[in-house]
């Protein structure tokens, strides 16, 4: 009989080989309690790996998409101190069909095409400033990232003159003043001729009162300072002096003495 080997029973078996005077363990008995020890463990590695899949799908789907437009409101936010590219402007006015215009505080929605049917007006040169100095010379703010152009400008007024972009009919509200309503047609580049018949003779008819007025009251004022130089010693003097302190345009010696009184920047 080979040592390491027992022929009990009438078979041959395989002992391990073990401490003096132990049993010895079947080969076949010792692979199976191995793998019964390794089965747990490659279990556990399995069902790790399982739930780690399972929480990057579960992250990805929780995940929204985020779209162009988030994109560029992101690439504008970062580049908020300073001014943005020509580029970054063209693609915002492209995002969207429709702009808002904040005049005076109050906000507008109209389609970029509503605007381009006066091209020659401060709002239809609007969609062709592709760069920040330009956008600064025909509003006062905008925000690229709320596609949003702020005017400081009077709103009542403003109602009426997106009106005629939309009707192609300029009207003068009632409660306007007709010079107030005569400085924001030329603040918005529209010439008062495009006024409706309706409102064409209630607008001269204002407007050349208040005119009148405007006339009248210098007219008291100058007369006012007359005669308290009047009442005084040398008048024509005092008048004299008076115009070349307070009033720089009336002589060329008023002029003079307004140059040469002007503050002087000394680098």
């Amino acid at each position: 009989m080979r040592a390491g080997h027992s022929t009990l029973g009438g078979k041959e078996e395989e002992r391990s080989p073990g401490l003096p005077g132990e049993g010895r363990l079947p080969r076949s008995g010792a692979r199976r309690r191995m793998a019964g020890t390794r089965l747990p463990v490659d279990r556990r590695r399995r069902e790790a790996a399982g739930s780690a899949d399972g929480r990057q799908g579960a992250a990805s789907q929780a995940r929204p998409r985020r779209s162009p437009t988030a994109m560029l409101k992101k690439a504008s936010r970062s580049t908020t101190s300073l001014p943005p590219e020509p580029m970054e402007i063209i693609r915002s006015k492209a995002c969207s069909r429709r702009v808002r215009i904040n005049v005076g505080g109050l906000n507008h929605e109209v389609l970029w095409r509503t605007l381009e049917r006066l091209p020659r007006t401060r709002l239809g040169k609007l969609r062709d400033c592709n760069t920040h100095e330009s956008l600064l010379e025909t509003c006062d703010d905008y925000n690229l990232d709320e596609n949003e152009y702020f005017f400081d400008r009077h709103p009542g007024a403003f109602t009426s003159i997106l009106n005629f972009y939309r009707t192609g009919k300029l009207h003068m509200m009632e409660e306007m003043c007709a010079l107030s309503f005569g400085q924001e047609l030329d603040y918005w580049g529209i010439d008062e001729i495009y006024l409706e018949s309706c409102c064409q003779a209630r607008y001269h008819q204002k407007k050349e009162q208040m005119n009148e007025e405007l006339r009248r009251e210098a007219e008291t004022m100058r007369e006012r300072e007359g005669e308290e130089f009047d009442n005084s010693c040398c008048p024509d003097k005092r008048r004299k002096l008076w115009d070349l302190l307070e009033k720089p345009g009336s002589s060329v010696a008023a002029k003079v003495r307004c140059r040469w009184a002007s503050p002087v920047r000394v680098n």
